[in-house]
């Protein structure tokens, strides 16, 4: 009796293994199914970093380390999050909307039924010490209609500028900041380290700004609109 035990015990296990392994099989498969993206880097200096992802219905954006970053959606569009292999549910933005993630591994399934896009502006190391760098002077402290603030916490704080042709922003300080163009469009930039500089940019556009006193004026005959991402 004890060794028909044993053996049906062992018929058991593998059963069960036999389960297991078809279950896993079945997931590889459907993984493997799924179209996988790696996000684009739009920009990297040693301080920060910008990626822009962009997932048609279906595809994967694949498993990589996330550090502190802030998320700028591009699209309105639902995904799958995953965290650490683990799903976290269903979770839905609309275009313009903006949070905020920690250092994670992370994955996302895009499974609404239109493009999913977004940008990530992750920083990447403790930015270093600046006497101008007073985010209590920037471009909000001016008795302006022109600067909106669209999220702020610890790390980040996000403004948008919306400056008509021949419009100006006096002289003010900035933090370390990553600009993000909303809009095509010209400036002239007059800057107490750089000086006077006449720049044109495009929708996507991203560039970086270290602290200092500037003003700016949109020399251009469009509107321009533009993200300030300043770093904490």
């Amino acid at each position: 009796m004890k060794y028909k035990i044993t053996m049906m015990s062992l018929l058991i296990i593998l059963a069960m293994v036999a389960i297991i392994s078809c279950a896993s099989e079945d997931r590889t498969a459907q993984d493997e199914g799924q179209e996988m993206v790696q996000p684009e880097n739009v920009f990297e200096n040693e301080f920060a970093k910008a990626v822009r992802v962009a997932l048609e219905p279906g595809q994967k954006l694949a498993t990589h380390e996330g550090v502190d970053r802030l998320i700028y959606s591009l699209t309105d569009y639902t995904i799958e999050w995953i965290e650490d292999g683990e799903s976290k549910g269903e979770r839905s933005w609309a275009a313009g909307e903006l949070h905020v993630h920690g250092p994670d591994n992370h994955a996302a399934v895009n499974i609404g039924a239109e493009r999913a896009e977004w940008m990530a502006f992750a920083r990447k190391s403790d930015l270093p010490v600046s006497d101008s760098a007073d985010i209590g002077q920037d471009v909000t402290s001016l008795d302006n209609d022109f600067a909106e603030i669209l999220f702020d916490n610890e790390l980040f704080r996000v403004i948008k500028i919306t400056l008509e042709p021949g419009d100006a922003i006096p002289p003010h300080e900035g933090t370390h900041r990553v600009i993000f163009s909303l809009t095509e469009y010209t400036v002239r930039y007059d800057s107490e380290k750089t000086g006077v500089r006449e720049r044109s940019f495009e929708p996507g556009d991203v560039h970086w700004h270290e602290p200092g006193t500037h003003s700016l004026e949109n020399t251009g005959d469009a509107v321009a609109e533009f993200l300030v991402i300043a770093y904490k």
